[in-house]
């Protein structure tokens, strides 16, 4: 039964009924507002109901360790592919509206362990197609927010842009932006979340990757294997303890990159993070581009924030 769904539209002044003001002040205080937040990878090659086990799994381990959110990838649901992985044909046969049958299931599992989940899928509404996230509350309330800078193949492929603004996930009085993968790149994005007053990113993502790319443990044991894997992994771990600030805005993420092989040729490389607003690197899956390392994984950290009045 759903209570509450929302999609973020071209007209997505939609925020559930709610109005959220700007944020005006901080007091100093980090002691009110928390946000235990987890991200996942998890392998998309699969079917849906493969890939929703999957997706269970993690959600269980956060809610464990006492998560309040989960964030897991891009089109996490079917699969995100690349080149001949990705097209019109395969969009539109794998594609799900808001209410269907899968998102119903994410929905049950956000009730029944009292947690946020954020789960990318490729969404139909009314003929349309769309790169989106399905965010689902405890509560049994859903909405989706839709990717609005897509990329060259994504248009090509019939996808069509959602809305620039965003629809606040609040979860313990913080407030969040998904922004998917390339909506990273939007034109005052950082103003316009400051201005909205959000408090921290959940960033799903892809990632890429060919299988061609990929390696085996057992190029480790070669000096060429060894150097292919050294200059991939640069590409795919942030070794830095604390990131720039002009790189993070002031404004913390949660980011969660996809896995695995898909389709024929695709294979991503996974890599997750959690950085806090001070821009410190708080949790990290490392990336990797040998196959046996790609395995399943959760991090999650616990955020604070500064007081504010103005949320609700």
């Amino acid at each position: 039964m759903i209570s509450s769904v929302t999609c973020v539209t071209d007209r997505d002044e939609m925020m559930n009924g709610l109005v959220y003001p700007a944020l005006r002040s901080y007091d100093g205080s980090y002691a009110d507002r928390r946000l235990h937040v987890a991200v996942a990878q998890v392998h998309s090659g699969g079917s849906v109901d493969e890939n929703l086990a999957r997706i269970e799994r993690q959600v269980s381990a956060a809610a464990s360790v006492g998560a309040d959110l989960i964030c897991f990838s891009e089109c996490v649901l079917q699969g995100y592919g690349y080149g001949d992985d990705l097209t019109a044909e395969i969009v539109t046969r794998v594609a799900l509206p808001i209410d269907s049958d899968p998102c119903d299931r994410i929905v049950a599992m956000a009730q029944k362990v009292n947690l946020t989940i954020v789960v990318g899928f490729f969404e139909v509404a009314d003929g349309t197609f769309y790169n989106a996230c399905l965010v689902a509350y405890p509560d049994g309330d859903r909405f989706c927010q839709r990717k609005h800078q897509l990329t060259e193949t994504e248009l090509a492929v019939g996808l069509t842009a959602g809305g620039i603004r965003r629809v606040p996930v609040i979860v313990n009085g913080v407030k969040c932006a998904v922004i998917i993968c390339s909506d990273g790149g939007m034109d005052g994005l950082y103003e316009r979340l400051r201005d909205e007053g959000f408090d921290y990113r959940l960033c799903p993502t892809a990632g890429g990757g060919t299988m061609a790319a990929m390696l085996h443990e057992s190029d480790l044991d070669s000096t060429d294997g060894r150097r292919r894997y050294e200059e991939a992994r640069i590409c795919a771990f942030k070794s830095d303890a604390l990131l720039d600030l002009t790189e993070n805005q002031g404004i913390g993420f949660a980011s969660a990159n996809a896995l695995g092989p898909v389709g024929a040729s695709t294979c991503h490389v996974g890599h997750c993070m959690i950085v806090d607003n001070h821009g410190t690197m708080r949790g990290q899956i490392s990336g990797s581009p040998i196959l046996e390392h790609q395995q399943d994984s959760m991090i999650h950290a616990e955020i604070q924030f500064p007081k504010r009045k103005d949320i609700l």
